[in-house]
């Protein structure tokens, strides 16, 4: 009994098994979090068909996060991994799952920011993996987020999370705070706060607050850290008075306050140059028909389709009846496409069009631009502000909508760049147009414009933050300064808004150098390895995706024999025509042969220039006549491809007959030099009359 007893009380009093540890801890300061994440693992070996695998752990992190270091802590204690190149953790891997004969698991998931290979030496020994990582906190509607990703792992765990908010060093108290969706108790006046839970085991999760700020000022959220870093004196190795600072910044807007106001009247500038293409139109009209039927019917509308010529559709602007609808429908026929991009002529026209109509002043005029963003050298945002400044420039808004059809390359950063800083001046808004509903894209600009607009060019002391941040958006920027910071250490941002400059300061919250220094190069590839007793651990990013699937389509490049097709087909005729019709005004104009080289730029089935580059003509009318017809032509537009080509002509012109060669005048000289010599001097003339041999003179 007493045996029995003894087991009993030995089963009573025996440990369980202890739950595994996955723990979370979140600091955050300004617009940076320092995660730190403990997760207990086990080196176990497994079956997977006639394959041996080891323990594996699939790891998503939020967007642009960067890893710091990693360790692993055991009965015996921690053991740091070594930062190693893809390639050292690759053979180090390869090597620790040979000596083991197990194999490689399968191709990550996407979403996999790194894969945990746990290699076991002692099977089913567990320990605790360490591993840190910072990164920016997001922007959602002027609200702080920052978004934890969906698990990955085979059997996720839940975890408790602790979140530290630091206090805002511009003293604005937290307005509202809240985690997995929980509202967070704030004390009154509060100026930092403490929060704990317990995660979901694999759904997302995210943390979400806001300061409160005064009125007036930036509609939103901006924050800002920095970390000192030292510059050292190269003769002392001393630190310097001077010195550099890392720094974040974010910028994160509000979209509540909501203005409301619709324009006095809409002028649609739509391109319909051969870069667009006809699916390109066929997208601008549409998008531009829903814009003016979100609008109330009160508001009037004009029309200009534009390439290398800007015609109106209407003398003034009409109010949105079928009628007009349809007429502009039918100006702006994909099937009428021009060659050439005039942007600047086509805002001259619209300026005069609506000087012409006048206006009581009231309201806003927008002014729409739709375009593929195909903007040719000779055109800028200078030139674009001066052909649209007139008498109602403090009443255009300026509207950019950069449309391009399935497929296509995105819009060329430098093009949008150049709308931006042409648009900043009057205000409005720049997007690039997603393939969609077009009447839904129409309900988000008119949302947009309600909520103040695009701010445009933010740009901060130290450089630019971003070309363009749209309502409820965020734009974030890591940077080392070399500069030094003001004497108040304030960092101050500007922009333009809808209606007028926007100016914006922030208190920097003072960070470690280690939160910032991995987010200035949080592009390149790391990787990780190490062991300990029991198990061997290679941490390693996704392979690097080098090839994109095939589409069937040929991509960066155009077939040259469409392009010879295209020349032989349209435009030799017109230079043929250009030689046959030159003017002959003396004859060696009937005969006159030689080579031209011309060299043509095209972009997008649209081209640009065309250039004499050599010519042995020496006829001006010609080659000027060759030039106008290479803009006659209608190129070929490559699918998926903005890259200019360069098509270079070599054209031999010549009569087709034979030139006569000139007369002879060879026998003719023979028979006058028969007839009139050699002459002997004679004494009497008459045998010449007889043809009588002469008698020779005396003396000779």
């Amino acid at each position: 009994m007493h045996a029995c007893f003894l087991l009993a009380l030995l089963f009573a009093t025996s440990p369980s098994p202890a739950p595994p540890l996955h723990k979370v801890t979140v600091h955050i300061a300004g617009p940076l979090a320092m995660v730190e994440v403990w997760r207990t693992v086990e080196a176990t070996t497994r079956t997977a068909g006639d394959r041996q695998l080891g323990t594996f752990l699939d790891l998503g992190l939020p967007e642009g996060a960067a890893l710091l270091d990693w360790e692993v802590i055991d009965r015996a204690g921690s053991t740091h991994l070594a930062l190693q190149t893809e390639v050292q953790a690759n053979v180090g891997l390869a090597a620790a799952l040979k000596m083991r004969r197990l194999s490689l698991p399968a191709a990550m998931e996407e979403g996999t920011a790194y894969r945990v290979h746990i290699t076991p030496i002692a099977d089913g020994e567990k320990a605790v993996l360490h591993f840190r990582y910072t990164t920016v906190v997001g922007c959602r509607s002027g609200q702080l987020v920052l978004r934890m990703p969906e698990d990955l792992e085979e059997n996720p765990v839940p975890a408790e999370v602790t979140v530290t908010l630091a206090p805002s060093p511009d003293g604005f108290a937290l307005a509202e705070a809240t985690l997995f969706g929980r509202p967070a108790e704030l004390r009154r006046g509060a100026h930092d706060l403490l929060m704990r839970g317990t995660a979901p085991a694999r759904a997302a999760w995210e943390i979400a607050w806001r300061y409160a700020r005064p009125g007036g000022g930036f509609p939103g959220q901006v924050l800002a850290a920095a970390a000192r870093v030292p510059r050292l004196d190269a003769t002392s190795g001393r630190p310097k008075k001077v010195e550099q600072y890392e720094l974040a910044s974010l910028l994160c807007r509000d979209d509540g306050l909501a203005k409301s106001e619709f324009p006095e009247r809409v002028l649609l500038l739509v391109d319909r140059s051969r870069s667009v293409g006809p699916g390109g139109v066929s997208a601008e009209r549409a998008l531009a028909r829903a814009l003016v039927e979100a609008l109330p019917p009160s508001v009037p509308f004009g029309a200009i389709p534009f390439g290398v010529e800007a015609t109106p559709v209407f003398r003034l602007p009409r109010l949105p009846t079928r009628e007009a609808l349809e007429a502009f429908a039918s100006a702006s026929d994909p099937n009428r496409l021009e060659n050439g991009t005039d942007v600047t002529q086509a805002l001259a026209r619209a300026r005069a069009m609506l000087d012409a109509g006048g206006g009581d002043g009231a309201g806003a005029t927008w002014v729409v631009l739709f375009t593929d963003g195909a903007l040719p050298a000779s055109q800028n945002a200078e030139g674009m502000s001066k052909a649209l400044v007139g008498a109602h420039e403090q009443n255009f808004k300026v509207l950019v909508l950069l449309v391009r059809q399935q497929g296509d390359d995105d819009v060329p950063a430098s093009a949008v760049a150049e709308y931006v800083h042409f648009a900043r001046k009057f205000g409005g808004l720049v997007r690039v147009i997603a393939q969609g509903n077009p009447a839904d894209e129409a309900s988000g600009i008119l949302a947009a414009m309600a909520r103040g607009g695009d701010l445009l060019e933010v740009r901060l002391d130290s450089g630019k933050l971003a070309d363009v941040l749209s309502p409820g958006r965020g734009a974030t920027l890591v940077f080392n300064d070399p500069a030094r910071l003001p004497k108040d250490r304030r960092v101050r941002a500007r922009a333009r808004g809808l209606d007028a400059d926007v100016h914006v300061e922030t208190l920097p919250a003072p960070v470690k150098r280690e939160w910032l220094d991995p987010l200035l190069e949080v592009g390149k590839r790391r990787a990780w390895t190490g062991a300990n007793n029991s198990m061997a651990i290679a941490i390693l990013p996704p392979p690097a995706q080098t090839n994109k699937p095939s589409d069937g389509v040929v991509h960066g490049r155009m077939d040259p024999t469409v392009l010879r097709n295209a020349l032989s087909l349209a435009f030799m005729p017109r230079a043929r025509a250009c030689y046959l019709s030159r003017k002959v005004a003396k004859p060696g104009d009937a005969y006159l042969r030689g080579r031209l080289k011309l060299e043509l730029s095209i972009e997008r089935g649209e081209l640009h220039d065309a250039v004499v580059r050599s010519s042995t003509l020496g006829h001006p009318e010609i080659e000027n006549c060759v030039r106008r017809a290479a803009w006659a032509v209608e190129y070929p537009r490559p699918e998926h491809r903005d890259a200019p080509t360069t098509a270079n002509l070599n054209l031999v012109f010549q009569p087709r007959t034979a030139q006569e060669p000139p007369p002879d005048a060879s026998p003719l000289d023979r028979e006058i030099e028969l007839i009139l010599g050699p002459l002997t001097i004679t004494e009497d003339f008459t045998d010449l009359i007889e043809s009588r041999v002469p008698e020779k003179s005396p003396g000779q």
